[in-house]
């Protein structure tokens, strides 16, 4: 049994694996905003992870053998939020958190939840491997490949080595939003094919994921992996098409009819809005790869680990609730 403490423990990915691992595991979840419920062989904690002092009291006196850290701030609203804030939340706690953690248990295990924002959309070499180089084009991303360098830069004395896990959007039948807005028209009823709809997306099933992290903490500590860093994805990429063909035939969404709209609108209403937000026109012309181009990544340093997903997008959305 090990002690495992979850960050971001009320989230939709860290609850999901506070009650995969509480099984096996002396689990503690930390959490910001509200105590999740159902959970009573869990002890949490709220704990704010920018407070330096919190987080020392909580790790010293829990001493975890491994730290899942998954909270963040995700992608907000424009303007929302500031890119200060996304390095104070998701850049400097997350530096601070792992080295409390080393600090006070020097073979800690500590595994981090980064994105495959860190690459950004342009100029990509499909299928996108680990060592492409990174040009983020949010400020979300961005504070993720700083974390994430911030965790390498710790490692350097050998005594530290973080797992660095990229996620593609991660989705579940319950909650798809990641895949919900390549396919489907804001405030009315129909889905989106974007020009002719075979491009691809990488994406992540939220089992395969909570899978892939329990195989990673039962790994025996000889084949413990080194600091690593891998892309997480289902083993196969979606087409646009793909998508919308899944949920028609699920019956867990709506059937709408399909609206065509061509790239070269999407490419004129985002450098349109690039000029108005002058600010955010990176981000925004950003937007257009995303639903223009082909986004896929390697898995295949996640399959070396011995490690298969065994999910996909048909059998989540074949599920019956």
């Amino acid at each position: 049994m090990k002690k495992i403490l979850i960050t971001g423990a009320s989230g939709y990915i860290g609850r999901e694996l506070c009650q995969c691992l509480s099984a096996e595991n002396k689990v503690m979840g930390v959490f910001n905003t509200h105590k999740p419920d159902n959970f009573e062989e869990i002890e949490f904690k709220k704990v704010n992870l920018t407070d330096q002092h919190s987080v020392e009291k909580l790790v010293e006196r829990f001493i975890p053998d491994v730290v899942i850290h998954c909270a963040a701030i995700a992608h907000q609203k424009l303007g929302k939020i500031d890119s200060k804030t996304y390095m104070r939340v998701n850049s400097d706690a997350t530096e601070k958190l792992a080295g409390t953690a080393v600090r006070t248990n020097s073979s800690v295990q500590f595994i981090f939840l980064s994105s495959i924002s860190v690459y950004g959309e342009n100029n990509l070499k499909l299928p996108v491997t680990e060592d492409h180089a990174c040009h983020p084009t949010s400020e979300y991303g961005r504070s993720k490949l700083d974390a994430e360098r911030r965790l390498l830069a710790m490692s350097n004395d050998g005594t530290f080595s973080p797992i660095i896990l990229r996620l593609a959007p991660v989705y579940d039948k319950e909650w798809s939003f990641n895949l919900d807005r390549r396919i489907l028209a804001p405030m009315i009823p129909a889905y989106i094919k974007f020009g002719s709809g075979i491009q691809k997306m990488s994406a992540l099933a939220r089992p395969n994921l909570v899978e892939f992290i329990k195989y990673l903490i039962n790994l025996p500590e000889k084949m413990s992996l080194n600091p690593e860093i891998i892309n997480v994805c289902d083993k196969e990429s979606y087409s646009f098409n793909q998508i919308i063909q899944t949920y028609k035939k699920s019956g867990l969404r709506q059937n709408r009819p399909v609206f065509s709209i061509p790239l070269v609108t999407v490419f004129a209403a985002t450098r349109i809005a690039g000029c108005i937000f002058s600010g955010k026109r990176e981000w925004l012309h950003s937007c257009y790869e995303k639903l223009a181009s082909s986004l896929v990544f390697d898995t295949g340093k996640m399959q070396k680990t011995g490690f298969t997903p065994r999910h996909s997008l048909e059998t989540i959305f074949s599920q019956v609730s």
